[in-house]
Order: C-alpha cells, then structure tokens, then sequence
C-alpha cells in the first residue's frame, strides 16, 4: 500500500465540489427546493475524527512502548493503516461535497434557512477536515521506516 498523496485528496476534494455544485445548480434552476442538513452529519463526522484520533494516539503509545504498553500485532497495524487511509479519503469526499452545497448557499445568505443550511455545511466541512488529517496521521502512525544500512541507494547495498 502506498502512502496517501496529498495531490489525490485535493484531487478528491476539489471533484467532489465540482459535482455537488453542479447537481445542486441544475436542481435549483429546475426549481427544486435544497434539501435540508441536519446536525448529525457534521456531529457523525467529528465523532468518526475523534475515534481516528484517539486510535492513532493509543498506536502510537504502543509502538513506542510507553507506560508498558505491548507491542501491537504486526496485522493490526496494517489495518489501522488501512483505516488511516480510508479515512483521509472519505473525509476529503464528504468536504467536497460539503463545500458544494456551501457554494450553491452563498448567494442567497440573506434568507434564514438558507443559511441555517450555510452554517451546518460549512462544519461538516470542517469536521471532514479534520477526518482527513486524522486519517492522514493515522497512516503516517502506521509507516515501516526501513532499518539503518538496508538503503537501496546505498553503496553497500548494491555490492
């Protein structure tokens, strides 16, 4: 597994956006009313971004081995890197589209439920932020550094 690129998630990020603005714009002009947002979709969000964060403080604990904690199985690590990835992705697909709704309610910010809808999208945005550096870290937790002297590059290594 390869480690996340920063390029990808903005990549995600900014698709994410596009499409959802647009859908919403095609759907406004046709006169369809925005769907409400309600509180559980950003609350869902940074509780998801809490539990990855507090998963990659415990790893971490248990990968250095302080207070006497043991070590972890080698699988699991490989799962939590495979959460920390998830994570960051699905966190930077949800801002996206997050971020598209709060630019199809920007110009209409003078009317109270349209920015009511404003307020409870752009934290979601946030918390899907903040899901996206929780899986990031997370994954970085996970990363095998190779042990001193096994550099490919190296001259030693290829003698």
């Amino acid at each position: 597994m390869r480690p996340t690129r920063l390029s990808t998630l903005a990549a995600l990020l900014v698709g994410a956006t596009a499409v959802c603005w647009g859908v919403l714009r095609i759907a406004e002009n046709r006169g369809t009313v925005l769907p409400t947002l309600p509180w559980g979709g950003p609350l869902g969000l940074a509780l998801l971004a809490a539990a990855v964060l507090l998963s990659t403080v415990a790893l971490r604990r248990r990968l250095h081995g302080t207070h006497g904690a043991r070590p972890p199985h080698p699988i699991g690590v490989a799962r939590m890197a495979a959460l920390g990835k998830a994570s960051s992705h699905v966190g930077a697909l949800l801002g996206g589209l997050y971020a598209g709704f709060v630019l199809v309610l920007l110009p209409g910010l003078d009317v109270v439920a349209r920015r009511d809808r404003a307020v409870v999208a752009a934290a979601a945005v946030v918390a899907a932020l903040v899901l996206t550096v929780a899986g990031l870290l997370l994954e970085r937790t996970c990363r095998v550094r190779p042990p001193e002297g096994d550099d490919p590059e190296s001259p030693s290594a290829t003698a």
